[in-house]
């Protein structure tokens, strides 16, 4: 990250990245809770679905108002007050488990997701030079963050189910946004935030690039959290799985997504980009087989881990493209988090209803067709870059002979 004369930039920057493990940890926990509240008994899909969806909702809207609030308020108070609401929605989903009525769980995480989004406001406007200056390695160690973040919460919530106290789940996680608080309070005084500058993020939001980069977003993370969200649940109706073994089984995809991400850095320079894509792609679509046509617990968890493998390369693969096309401020970036997030929140919604119509058989079928689109998306964004570059060339091979006719032109 940052480096420079004094350590104060390298503190800041290692305190503050680090908060992205905490919006994993939020964003990534109602997988797992739908089994530890026993949706996986009677439970309406529908109903279900309209847990993310809440949870969206509450990110977007404060990720949206965050923006324009921060520049009164400064980044270390909006992260400690995100930290606060954080702990007491998780401390209060202690209380709001059954026979409490959904609508209350589903206002709890709402919330859950309001202090996500405001957290990532923060985070970016803190992190903001480490994105300027290497926007590929701050998107590849914030992404590795976060999956650690969903890993952590879906092994407490794993753990705990198996003590048979449900209760004790998000009351240990309660923890977590406050050591996070401390963690801010005791790093170096973040810079005053800066101006965000409107046209520059409407100019690059439109931009061929960011609309093919924003679409890939949405639908990647709509295939990752199909899986992220709908994984136990799948297992306990297809195949009969123990819940607890069902969580696990999420924990397995996790660590497979986040090890792969960590691998795919050593292998993006030794290795054609387009052939790695066409192999992640393959690799992901054997998996969705695999998990299809299973009838045994011990090949959909090879099936869920060779699906994350698959998964992993994508973004490291994309966050290679990123160049001075786009100008790296704040309000870039946390709209393209927002449409991630939507992403990922409204495939679990829609997979709800699908299964409430055509049954959990099909719930793998989304995120199939999804990986395909994924592989046609990321293709055109590397082949316009590629176009772009080679237009940067030629403008600045053309610059010095009209510099020297113009010399010429002078001289005579």
């Amino acid at each position: 990250m940052s480096t420079q004369a004094t350590g104060k930039p390298d503190r800041l920057a290692r305190s503050w990245i680090a908060g992205f493990l905490l919006i994993g940890l939020l964003l990534g926990l109602a997988g797992s809770l739908l089994v530890a509240w026993h949706y996986h008994i009677d439970a309406d899909p529908r109903l279900i679905a309209l847990h993310f969806l809440g949870l969206n909702a509450g990110y977007v809207i404060a990720a949206l108002g965050a923006e324009r609030l921060i520049e009164r308020t400064g980044a270390r108070p909006l992260a400690l007050a995100s930290c606060v609401l954080a702990a007491a929605t998780l401390a209060g989903l202690s209380f709001l488990a059954p026979p409490f009525t959904a609508g209350w769980r589903i206002l709890d995480l709402a919330c859950v997701g309001a202090a996500a989004g405001a957290l990532m406001t923060a985070l970016l406007h803190v992190l903001q030079p480490d994105f300027e200056r290497t926007p590929a390695a701050a998107v590849h160690l914030s992404g590795v963050l976060f999956g650690c973040g969903c890993l952590l919460a879906t092994v407490v919530v794993a753990l705990a189910y198996l003590t048979s106290s449900p209760e004790i789940q998000t009351g240990l996680l309660a923890v977590v946004p406050l050591v996070f608080a401390a963690l801010f309070v005791a790093s170096p005084r973040p810079s005053a935030v800066r101006r965000s500058r409107s046209n520059d993020t409407l100019r690059d939001l439109r931009s061929i690039a960011a609309v093919l980069f924003s679409l890939l977003l949405f639908v990647q993370c709509g295939n990752e959290w199909a899986i992220a969200g709908w994984l136990p649940l799948y297992l306990i109706h297809r195949l009969g799985s123990n819940p607890a073994w069902a969580i696990f089984a999420l924990a397995g995809y996790f660590s497979a997504l986040t090890l792969g991400r960590i691998a795919v850095r050593a292998l993006l320079p030794r290795m054609s980009h387009p052939k790695l894509l066409f192999i992640s792609t393959a690799v992901a679509m054997t998996g969705y087989l695999l998990l299809s046509f299973t009838t045994a617990l011990s090949g959909a968890w090879i099936a869920v881990i060779v699906i994350g493998a698959g998964f992993a390369p994508i973004f490291p693969l994309i966050a290679e493209t990123l160049d001075e096309r786009f100008s790296y401020h704040p309000g870039f970036y946390n709209g393209l988090f927002s449409i991630a997030i939507t992403g990922a929140m409204c495939t679990p919604w829609l997979l709800g209803y699908l299964d409430a119509y055509f049954g959990a058989a099909y719930v793998i079928l989304i995120p199939a067709l999804g990986s395909i689109a994924v592989l046609v998306l990321a293709l055109l964004i590397m082949l316009e870059a590629r176009v772009m570059g080679l237009k940067i060339t030629a403008v600045d091979s053309s610059r010095p002979s009209s510099q020297s006719s113009a010399t010429a032109a002078g001289r005579s």
